[in-house]
């Protein structure tokens, strides 16, 4: 494949989402509430731009590791700074009509993603824990997404977001989306381990802040 074709696959999708979009980093583990609400880069131009790469795709199956955690308060075409800092994406997955299923092992966070998902028959609830749930599925993946353990010194986030990776990867669709949240903090967050991993894997980084996308076309 030309080393350039994901790129010219995503670049339309990529352009549309982001024009304009900055996506500061921040290397230490604190953020003042502040930079989290006014200067940090929001999810929202990442998960629209994954939905639309996803359909371009032709993907089907969407698996997202850590539900979404603040309630929908709003329209999903709305955007309010202080609300949607988590992004909302279970919410996201579920207005694709694709097949989603969300993993959480905080109850409370099931609750909220179920609630908000009530209606949509597309999206599957599962109160567990991501890694085992990884194991356990049959399917196979287009989408997979990384939110769960926390970006805090004494969490093993890093290594824990790799293991789930190493245990999805056979059941990755050979073109397939890996999105990772909170990439923008900590040296690389939630990725700084398993983004390596995914590259080495075969797949393109198509952005870095906030969240990190990587695409496998072949």
């Amino acid at each position: 494949m030309h080393p350039n074709a994901a790129w010219e696959f995503a670049k339309d999708i990529l352009h549309t989402h982001f024009q304009g979009v900055t996506q500061p980093m921040f290397f230490g583990h604190e953020l003042t509430p502040e930079d989290h609400t006014t200067r940090r880069g929001k999810p929202r131009p990442s998960i629209l731009a994954t939905i639309d790469l996803l359909k371009k795709l032709g993907g089907k199956t969407i698996v997202e590791i850590g539900c979404m955690r603040q309630p929908l308060t709003h329209e999903l075409d709305e955007f309010n700074p202080v609300c949607c800092n988590d992004g909302h994406s279970t919410a996201f997955w579920a207005m694709t009509g694709l097949a989603v299923h969300s993993v959480d092992i905080d109850p409370a966070c099931c609750q909220v993603a179920a609630e908000t998902c009530g209606a949509c028959p597309n999206v599957s609830i599962y109160c567990a824990d991501g890694i085992e749930f990884l194991r356990q599925f049959s399917g196979v993946i287009d989408l997979l997404y990384l939110d769960a353990w926390d970006a805090i010194e004494g969490i093993p986030y890093a290594e824990k977001h790799l293991e789930a990776f190493q245990v999805a990867r056979p059941k990755l669709a050979r073109r397939s989306l890996i999105l990772i949240d909170d990439t923008d903090v900590a040296f690389g967050g939630k990725g700084r381990q398993a983004i390596p991993a995914i590259i080495r894997d075969g797949y393109d980084l198509l952005f870095v802040g906030r969240q990190t996308l990587l695409l496998r076309l072949d």
